[in-house]
């Protein structure tokens, strides 16, 4: 089986990460191909320098190790030595389909457009998208854009913008999915860069298994620029829990998984995943009062991915299928990402419960694996041979986590009085 995993006790050692930097330096990410293993040139790379490896064998990446630089970057004998763990790995058989027979797919991003530049460059990478058939939906969610238009966008009558001035992700993919034309519909957001292939392996598995109703990708960090980005990785894990390719549903995992269906982590991230649209108009489209620009902050993807697998859907979770996402730069505002994220667990399962009182019984006896995987060392989330982030981000979490019901609460409130 593919997973993260980490270089610590391969090549460097576990004191290689202090709790605290006292001389940070920016984490090169280099990408390694076990088919064509050679010298990795790392500019302005020093020796003792932390370096991370997404290791790639047969056009997928299948786990990424930390270990330290040599001058100029990383020897074909170094990586030899570090990727080892992978040489006797079986991945299973990956079926192409040719394109006449990949279905149409729209691509929804929901933007407020904080950061033009990067709204413009995910567009782009969606543009260089290799698939036969598909569109591409920016919706401009803007409560008062004041006359300001976003950004032009390469690519013609290929990108099409609708504006949704009801705050919130939720009623911005909502609209997306109203004016989508694909037989999937595939979600990202405005910060991420999106693999070449991404759109190509989310159709093909939408093919080779007509069971699955949704999709849920692998989410790879875009740069450790600053420590909290590095925090993000090592205090979630990042947004993936393995790259091994998945079938989530209660007849599978029911009896295996003692947290399912009520393990977010299991099903992926909203900027990486796709429903059939059969699915979206079966069960609705997001939870409006759920969702990044709500005061429930967030779970609307959560939500949904169960909703499908607790009505007797098939989800998958498809590691070909890439972006790599830009993670909060400064402390601040990763501080209260975690803060954010917490709020939106609860407000997910209060949202749950307040629906069919009967997930109240059912989360009350998962609640001693809740607190195991609640309190389960962080240093086993990240290939960081030792958790930096502050203290501070775990209280964050439960902060927000206790807030979440109410901010729940909030939400509905001002989703009965929106105009």
């Amino acid at each position: 089986m593919t997973e993260r995993r980490t270089a610590s006790g391969i090549a460097s050692g576990r004191n290689l990460a202090s709790r605290n930097f006292v001389n940070w330096a920016p984490i090169p990410i280099v990408r390694v191909d076990l088919d064509s293993l050679s010298d990795v040139d790392i500019s302005d790379a020093k020796s003792g320098q932390r370096v991370w490896v997404e290791v790639v064998k047969h056009d997928q990446v299948v786990g990424i190790l930390e270990t330290v630089s040599e001058d100029g970057g990383l020897s074909l004998l170094k990586l030899k030595e570090l990727t080892c763990v992978f040489e006797k790995m079986v991945l299973p058989s990956h079926v192409a389909i040719p394109d006449d027979l990949l279905p149409k797919a729209s691509v929804v991003v929901p933007t407020i457009c904080q950061d033009p530049s990067r709204l413009v460059l995910t567009v782009e990478t969606l543009l260089a998208l290799d698939y036969p058939d598909f569109d591409i939906i920016v919706v401009d969610n803007r409560r008062d854009s004041r006359g300001v238009p976003l950004p032009s966008f390469p690519g013609g009558s290929k990108v099409r913008v609708f504006e949704e001035s009801k705050p919130g992700v939720s009623a911005a993919r909502n609209r997306g999915i109203a004016n989508a034309t694909g037989d999937f519909i595939a979600f990202t957001d405005d910060d991420v860069v999106i693999d070449v292939n991404w759109l190509r392996e989310l159709g093909t598995r939408f093919v080779n298994s007509p069971e699955v109703d949704g999709i849920g990708g692998l989410v790879l960090p875009t740069e450790l620029r600053t420590q909290p980005q590095l925090w993000f990785e090592e205090f979630f894990g990042g947004f993936n829990h393995t790259f091994s390719a998945e079938i989530l549903s209660m007849e599978l995992l029911a009896k295996t998984d003692e947290m399912f269906p009520y393990a977010p982590g299991r099903f992926g991230a909203g900027c990486n995943m796709a429903f059939r649209r059969s699915a979206l108009e079966t069960k609705g489209g997001f939870d409006v009062t759920l969702g990044t620009g709500t005061p429930a902050r967030g779970g609307e993807d959560l939500s949904l991915f169960m909703k499908q697998v607790l009505t007797g859907g098939s989800l998958a979770y498809e590691p070909r299928a890439v972006v790599h996402h830009q993670h909060r730069q400064s402390e601040q505002a990763f501080l209260t990402q975690v803060f954010g994220y917490g709020v939106g667990l609860t407000a997910m399962f209060t949202a749950m419960v307040v629906r069919d009182p009967r997930h109240l019984a059912r989360m009350f006896r998962r609640i001693p694996a809740g607190y195991r995987l609640l309190t389960k060392p962080r240093d086993e989330r990240s290939p960081s041979s030792s958790a930096s982030y502050p203290r501070r981000a775990y209280l964050q979490h439960v902060l927000g986590m206790a807030y979440g019901p109410l901010a729940y609460a909030r939400s509905v409130a001002r989703n009965y009085f929106w105009h």
